[in-house]
């Protein structure tokens, strides 16, 4: 008994040298959760000032409100340049100095602590309710990369990139730069576009205001209707947040190489935004009145149509009048219709109207008919097609079924070529009025 008593002893004792730990819990990490903190601040501190030129900050004050671009330079001494062109700088390139920090709270955050009017307006409540634009001016970091910081709004819970910026990018130019793509994808003439996603189709109206009316295809414009914020970015959008939209989550879109579509960059997802299918966009714009005109230049129509254009406008002269314009439009009175508007020196406008019935064959073809004068009509329209030379001769002409081709970048265009289905000899050219 006392041997075996005595070997007990001694693998105890031999298990105690080989871990003085057995009966405590190892302490997982090295450094306690300050340490650690103040070491993530450190480095965030550092790759904020890593960059010699700044970086791009695609600002949202809230998720249901338009985007600002903010360029930063954030400077070791714990200074920041902070620039802008938008509404709050009377669209003009400002730029200003504050102070910055990197402090720890509920994870690291990055903290603007002095004003900078360039970017404490969104912060700052000077409307009559006390909210101003809601925006923040404290931002917890989530992830980061050496050239992007994923940063969340402390109070709004808002995400937003941070982008290193080039460091031959010069700050003024790169405003203009954001102008030019702007205009490339929006005119405040081309108020509908579509979004397609996953083969489900929806109407995009008022991009040029920065916030999309996303309607489904053939749904209701005022029950149906979803407000989608975005920033404009040198590649193209940026939603406020991720949309979800018939099992996709889509937030940023780039424009293509040939600059006539939107295609969404994110990873997985099939969805892009374009223009009207051809057909349709001819009838957005004869449809509120302001009509598609013929453009008068050989570069612009057919042989043709030119020398009928041509003999319209003599027929014309020889009443002592000038042609204004001959459009297609949609009139309030008269409905679908080839106007015809002619007037004297010092006014005396006189617009008549040839009924006709513009039937769509599908997205890119439509059929024109002339209806004669059977039943209603415009007194002024029958005037032009009956006692000035070469009208009638212009209206049998330029009857029958085209194909229409949008002209120029698709997302901003307001022209469009249309060429007989039967005689590709015979074409012309319209524009928006």
């Amino acid at each position: 008994m006392k041997n075996i008593k005595s070997l007990i002893l001694i693998g105890c004792l031999s298990l105690t040298s080989l871990t003085s730990c057995f009966f405590e819990e190892e302490d997982i990490f090295e450094k306690s959760a300050a340490q650690r903190m103040n070491i993530a601040l450190a480095e965030y501190f550092d790759l904020l000032t890593s960059s010699p030129n700044g970086w791009v900050l695609n600002y949202f004050p809230t998720d249901d409100q338009i985007g600002y671009t903010l360029l930063m330079n954030f400077d070791k001494n714990s200074s920041v340049r902070i620039a802008a062109k938008n509404q709050f700088t009377s669209n003009q390139y400002k730029d200003s100095v504050s102070l910055f920090q990197m402090v720890g709270s509920n994870g690291p955050v990055l903290t603007f602590d002095t004003k900078n009017p360039i970017l404490h307006v969104f912060s700052n409540p000077e409307d009559p309710d006390g909210l101003g634009m809601e925006g923040d001016y404290e931002f917890i970091v989530m992830r980061t990369s050496p050239d992007k910081i994923i940063l969340k709004g402390a109070k709004r819970g808002v995400y937003m990139d941070l982008t290193r910026l080039p460091e031959d990018q010069n700050w003024v130019d790169y405003f203009k730069k954001l102008d030019e793509i702007s205009n490339l994808m929006f005119n405040r003439s081309v108020s509908r576009i579509l979004l397609t996603v996953n083969g489900f189709v929806y109407t995009l109206d008022n991009g040029f205001s920065h916030t999309f009316l996303k309607v489904p295809e053939g749904g209701d414009a005022i029950t149906e209707n979803e407000r989608i914020p975005f920033i404009v970015t040198d590649k193209g959008i940026q939603f406020s947040k991720i949309w979800e939209v018939n099992g996709a989550k889509i937030r940023d879109f780039h424009l293509s190489e040939d600059k006539n579509e939107l295609l969404c960059v994110d990873k997985g997802e099939n969805a892009k935004i374009t223009s009207l299918f051809p057909a349709d966009f001819f009838f957005s714009f004869i449809n509120n009145r302001r009509g598609m005109a013929f453009i008068n230049s050989d570069a612009s129509m057919s042989t043709s149509i030119k020398s009928a254009f041509t003999a319209v406008n003599n027929g014309v002269i020889a009443q002592s009048r000038r042609l204004d314009y001959i459009q297609f439009v949609n009139d309030r009175n008269w409905g679908p219709s080839l106007a015809i508007r002619t007037s004297r020196t010092g006014g005396n406008n006189i617009e008549g109207f040839l009924n006709f019935t513009m039937t769509k064959i599908n997205d890119s073809e439509i059929n024109f008919a002339f209806n004669g004068f059977t039943g209603s009509f415009d007194r002024n329209g029958q005037i032009y097609y009956n006692t000035y030379n070469g009208v009638s001769e212009f209206v049998e002409l330029i009857k029958g079924s085209y194909k229409f081709e949008i002209q120029g970048y698709a997302l901003t265009s307001i022209k469009m070529r249309l060429t007989s289905t039967t005689d590709p000899n015979k074409w012309f050219d319209l524009i928006a009025n």
